[in-house]
């Protein structure tokens, strides 16, 4: 006998779950909670099974028996439902984990340990800004060239080609994460460039004229700033160290006896320890330092809150206010400590190490493993003295 509404509305749930059965092998099953859902009844390889096709009142009667025909006629060719439910579940999960949006969040995960975290939120921001809106919830094997150059071309138009070049580098890292992965085989990124507006070059290292370097020296003495930015950016052009590594530099790190700063790996764009041997001069501005910030944990530490290092922008404060940030920043004072070293004739090596650089030939690093200290400390001291 079939059913009607009026007996499936009828139906009340009971101590047991059961059974009220529809033609066709077609049934409403009612659980014990209340619950009603469609089921089919059918057999396949000599099996008998049931095909859940979902709950009332989602699925009506006569809906319910529509999906009972397609489910026989499927059963008919020997294709079980109930299978080919459970593979489209499955192909629907795997096709979300590959969403462009999954995977570049999963690419910058894995590569945030090998940068700063400044460095890996910055990177962060730059997806979620310019890729997310666009190519978050495409399935990464769908993107293509003309996809990615779609959204680089907006950022073109913007003005921002300098921006635009690091997005790109971000989106070639992404797929070839994704090739390695086995989720696409070509790279979309790679070829495009020709169709995007060329970069112009931008120096972001002025080196400052070692002949401008005694009156940049004199203008610090002479500017009435903070006494503290005043000496980090000595004790920075006396040991051709970067910006953070200045600012972040704790008076834990600093050996007076041995005269030698360790500034710890994490703290390092390569992620290495750097030792570097402090000059008499070197000396000097720390001892002088430490009268201002001796008593906390930061060389030097934020004239607003002891409990926080110098601004990252004191320094360039600093070089507007005396003038000399047309001629020179902080990275291109490293710039002209190097220069001027390679012209006095010390060797490249032992400079590119006190510079911290990576070697860029994997056969010459791995048996390059000196740190040339005794070299450095006297270099350094020439350097000092010159200044």
């Amino acid at each position: 006998m079939s059913l009607t509404v009026a007996a499936i509305k009828a139906a009340k749930p009971k101590d047991k779950g059961y059974k009220l059965s529809d033609a066709g092998g077609l049934y409403l099953m009612v659980s014990k909670t209340g619950i009603k859902s469609w089921r089919v009844k059918y057999r396949l390889d000599g099996k008998e099974k049931a095909y859940t096709i979902g709950q009332y009142p989602d699925y009506s009667l006569k809906e319910a028996r529509q999906e009972r025909d397609i489910a026989k006629s499927k059963i008919r060719k020997g294709i079980d439902p109930t299978d080919e439910r459970m593979e489209a579940k499955r192909l629907q999960r795997i096709q979300a984990q590959n969403l462009f949006g999954v995977l570049a969040y999963r690419w910058h995960e894995l590569n945030t340990p090998r940068w700063t975290p400044r460095y890996a939120l910055k990177v962060r921001q730059m997806i979620d800004r310019r890729l997310m809106p666009y190519l978050s919830d495409k399935p990464i094997h769908q993107i293509t060239s003309a996809d990615v150059l779609t959204v680089l071309r907006l950022m073109e138009n913007e003005g921002i080609g300098e921006t635009t070049r690091k997005v790109k580098n971000y989106l070639q890292g992404i797929f070839a994460f994704a090739i390695a992965e086995g989720l696409v085989e070509n790279n979309p990124v790679t070829g495009i460039t020709p169709a995007l507006k060329a970069v112009p070059a931008v120096n972001h290292q002025r080196a400052l004229p070692f002949a401008m370097m005694g009156s940049f020296l004199t203008s610090i003495d002479a500017y009435g700033g903070h006494p503290v930015v005043k000496l980090g950016l000595k004790l920075l052009i006396l040991t051709m160290t970067r910006t953070g590594e200045v600012r972040f530099g704790r008076w834990s790190e600093i050996d007076f006896e041995k005269q030698l700063w360790l500034i710890p790996a994490e703290r390092m764009k390569m992620k290495t320890d750097h030792l570097i041997p402090l000059s008499r001069q070197a000396i000097d501005v720390l001892t002088e330092l430490k009268q201002h910030t001796g008593h906390t944990e930061w060389l030097l530490r934020s004239p607003n809150t002891i409990e926080k290092p110098l601004s990252e922008n004191a320094f360039l404060v600093l070089l507007k206010r005396t003038g000399f940030k047309e001629h020179t920043t902080t990275h291109g004072l490293r710039s002209t400590a190097s220069t001027v070293l390679n012209e006095a004739g010390f060797r490249p090596d032992v400079i590119e190490k006190q510079l911290a650089h990576e070697e860029r030939n994997q056969i010459r690093k791995a048996y390059n493993r000196a740190d040339y200290l005794e070299e450095r400390t006297e270099m350094l001291q020439w350097w000092a003295d010159n200044l």
